[in-house]
């Protein structure tokens, strides 16, 4: 008798609670941006009704994205864990372990799995490596569910098969151990935030979601007030924090990172130049237009040029 699937049973919880999800997926979305909104030391300020519509709007997206990155990190670290079942199951067995360690994995995910955790490998992989991602992280969160994934068969095993230990006489031992469905619930859990917990919060998961929805933007040009900022600005370049200012009757910041926009009255900037990096918050209205530059490789523009 082919045993239950786990992968088909967290599918089928899915869509039973589908509800559930989303407004668990909600919480979760709130709870990192705030996160996020403290890691780069900025919360918004001045929200009209607008403002928060769409900061609400910015959480549920969140939450539901991140949904969707925890399940691609699953199943992609569920792929490694049955192409490696046998060989780690043989290794295991040279020191006396009788059982598998590593649960073979059922027919009806076989599809699943192999075809999905493939074309999840290939998405996170490639995504990381070119949005520039630390690949060390994304293995480590692999292992780790994938170390997770092992732990959780085992207990969801050894709980349908014993209910209560024996000693030696074959005489049930009174104990309290924990319940399998709370040992499993936590397990879910830990992963369901592994992308988390290895360099994804304020980096690949935060900063894809929030310029997907262009709340943050990297290597822009801003244009800004040059009645009001130039001065101060000028004396940023002097000390070094900001490369290629130019002002006539607006400044022009090139390569300007913007962390939070488009939420309250402020936004927060990283500015960079040769003696180090500037945080800086400065009124939205001060800025007049941010533009992304794309220019052919064959072209080298000045930033007299790109001012123009």
């Amino acid at each position: 008798m082919e045993r239950s699937s786990l992968v088909g049973s967290l599918t089928n919880a899915i869509k039973d609670h589908s509800r559930a999800f989303g407004v668990t997926a909600a919480v979760i979305g709130a709870i990192l941006v705030i996160y996020y909104c403290g890691s780069i030391n900025f919360y918004p300020s001045g929200l009209t009704i607008a403002d928060t519509l769409f900061f609400l709007w910015v959480v549920v997206v969140f939450g539901f994205y991140y949904s969707v990155v925890a399940f691609s990190f699953f199943i992609a670290s569920v792929f490694w864990v049955t192409i490696f079942a046998k060989p780690i199951n043989f290794v295991l067995k040279l020191k006396k372990n009788k059982a598998d360690i590593v649960v073979p994995l059922p027919k009806s995910d076989w599809f699943m799995v192999l075809g999905g955790g493939f074309a999840a490998n290939l998405l996170i992989l490639g995504i990381s490596y070119f949005k520039g991602h630390p690949l060390l992280a994304i293995f480590v969160a692999l292992f780790l569910i994938g170390f997770i994934y092992t732990l959780i068969e085992n207990v969801s095993k050894r709980s349908a098969t014993n209910d209560s230990l024996l000693d030696l006489n074959g005489k049930p031992i009174n104990t309290s151990p924990i319940r399998p469905l709370i040992v499993k619930s936590i397990f879910y859990a830990f992963v369901y935030i592994s992308p988390l917990l290895f360099g994804q919060v304020g980096g690949g998961v935060t900063r894809t979601t929030f310029e997907t929805i262009g709340v943050r933007q990297e290597g822009v040009t801003l244009h800004v007030e040059a009645r009001e900022y130039e001065a101060v600005l000028e004396s940023y370049e002097s000390a070094g924090l900001l490369s290629g200012l130019v002002c006539r009757e607006l400044c022009t910041i090139p390569e300007a990172d913007i962390l939070f926009t488009n939420i309250g009255e402020n936004t927060k900037l990283k500015l960079s130049g040769s003696a180090g990096d500037l945080l800086l918050v400065l009124p939205t209205n001060a800025i007049k237009l941010v533009a992304q530059l794309k220019f052919n490789k064959s072209i080298q523009p000045t930033a007299d040029a790109a001012a123009d």
